[in-house]
């Protein structure tokens, strides 16, 4: 993504997408004719106007986009309006876009303005004919006022690594449940370690079984398709891992619980949190991230048969903890079990897990936050700070140890469901059953936020991509100390 400065006034891009503060100061004095006409009839932030000329045939078509003065951080307010921009420009089919940084970004106004660029111009047409599939996008250019310093440029490529990284967790995301297998997650990961230089194990059935993975080997045995137990390494400076975990779910009917039928397709994106971790170790070994981090996928289907599992069972997983399953559609749960139990095996600093788990989730926050559900403060803290920079907000339920009762079972050490009440949270308290306390701990419900049913900003719709962008700024601060 290239840099230049100054405005164009002739077309050398097709379009030019400006971001109108409220308040003057950020927009600058730069131009103000259509700008003024356009904004006397149009109030709501984050509204991309019609096109309007720069005063000449053969200048680019110019997108206003008004922000609300205060409404949001600037960083956030520029990766909308670029996204909302480029998307309002290539509806109208013109191919070259430029954004006007404002005058006073900073860095994380720089990250956010290519950030918006590329995550509002993706969208993944790899599964239809040759005549469906839109062209690849042409130039995406930003525009300052002055001479962009190092910083600028440092804070761009940064924003390109990571939206790319996140544009390739929503291709995952999108794919359908018959091409994104457990076997195909496992393969893209060998892949990825072997052009991005990290290091990648699997783990098939005959090991999972010799080194007792009951709850993923649980889950996977109503259906044809193996499981797979995927572990990626950044190596970093080394030390002890920061470690991060997926639910990779490629598809879930719910088992034996079976869901209805209405809306079971969206069931595909059930591994969306598996996905960002895919693009998190992207992400750190493209940018030569310091700290050591490990990515931990376990990838199943969930499937109704004649062997699988049945409410009412009792399983043992990797923790050895007995687990009466109430429900098999409260599955995923049941392999981050055994992917908590394991990370905790590589003496971790810290660990992070993101799964698609609850609907209820989405009755508590909508599609605007990811529940945060966490055994240190610290930690929860330390996620808000990250969200709120980055757009993907969090926002934090408690643990405390009342919801602990409604997982007691007559015959288990546990049961996987808490009843219909607090269903993120019970769910959050089953997770930290299989964390030490000691080892601070974060659990990321992305179930209203991983799929956006219509697009919004710098999100076209459809698969989000949440999680990687958010965690990747809490390693970066981490690091910082």
């Amino acid at each position: 993504m290239e840099i230049r400065s100054g405005i164009p006034v002739e077309r050398e891009l097709d379009a030019l997408v400006v971001p109108w503060f409220d308040d003057a100061d950020a927009t600058g004095e730069w131009w103000e004719g259509p700008a003024t006409v356009w904004l006397e009839g149009h109030g709501r932030s984050g509204e991309v106007s019609g096109w309007a000329r720069l005063g000449a045939v053969d200048a680019p078509d110019v997108f206003i986009v008004r922000i609300d003065a205060g409404a949001r951080p600037m960083a956030e307010s520029c990766r909308r309006a670029a996204g909302a921009g480029v998307r309002a420009a290539r509806a109208r089919g013109l191919g070259s876009v430029g954004f006007r940084v404002p005058e006073t970004a900073d860095g994380a106004a720089w990250q956010a303005s290519a950030e918006g660029l590329a995550l509002g111009d993706w969208r993944y047409d790899g599964l239809r004919d040759a005549e469906g599939r839109t062209a690849a996008p042409e130039e995406r250019v930003l525009i300052a006022g002055g001479k962009a310093g190092p910083e600028a440029e440092a804070a761009v490529r940064r924003g390109c690594v990571l939206a790319e990284a996140q544009n390739a967790t929503r291709e995952l995301v999108t794919l359908p449940g018959n091409v994104a297998t457990p076997r195909y997650l496992a393969a893209e990961a060998e892949r990825l370690a072997g052009e991005h230089g990290f290091r990648v194990e699997v783990r098939d059935r005959k090991r999972l079984e010799e080194e007792g993975f009951g709850g993923l080997l649980t889950v996977a045995r109503g259906s044809v398709e193996e499981p797979r137990f995927i572990e990626m390494e950044h190596e970093g400076s080394g030390g002890d891992p920061v470690v991060v975990v997926g639910k990779g779910v490629t598809f879930d009917a719910g088992g034996i619980s079976l869901k209805p039928a209405s809306g079971m397709e969206d069931m595909k994106y059930d591994m969306a949190g598996a996905a960002a971790v895919f693009g998190i170790m992207i992400a750190a070994a493209r940018l030569e991230i310091p700290q050591r981090v490990v990515g931990l996928v376990p990838a199943t289907e969930n499937l109704p048969a004649g062997d699988a599992v049945k409410p009412g069972d009792v399983i043992r997983g990797l923790s050895g903890k007995s687990i009466e399953v109430i429900n098999t559609d409260a599955e995923g749960r049941l392999i981050l079990s055994d992917a908590l139990t394991y990370a905790q095996r590589l003496d971790p600093v810290a660990i992070v897990d993101m799964a698609t788990l609850t609907g209820a989730c989405v009755i508590a926050l909508g599609h605007h936050a990811v529940a945060v559900l966490a055994n240190d403060r610290g930690i929860a803290g330390e996620l808000s700070e990250a969200g709120e920079a980055t757009g993907e907000r969090t926002w934090p339920l408690p643990l405390w140890k009342a919801y602990r009762a409604q997982l007691d079972s007559d015959i288990a050490d546990i049961k996987n469901i808490g009843g219909r009440g607090a269903g993120t949270i019970t769910a959050g308290w089953f997770l930290r059953e299989f964390v030490s306390d000691d080892v601070p701990w974060a659990h990321l419900d992305i179930a209203g936020t991983a799929w956006a049913k219509e697009a919004r900003g710098w999100q076209p719709k459809g698969a989000t991509g949440v999680g990687v962008r958010l965690v990747h700024e809490w390693l970066r601060v981490r690091e910082r100390g």
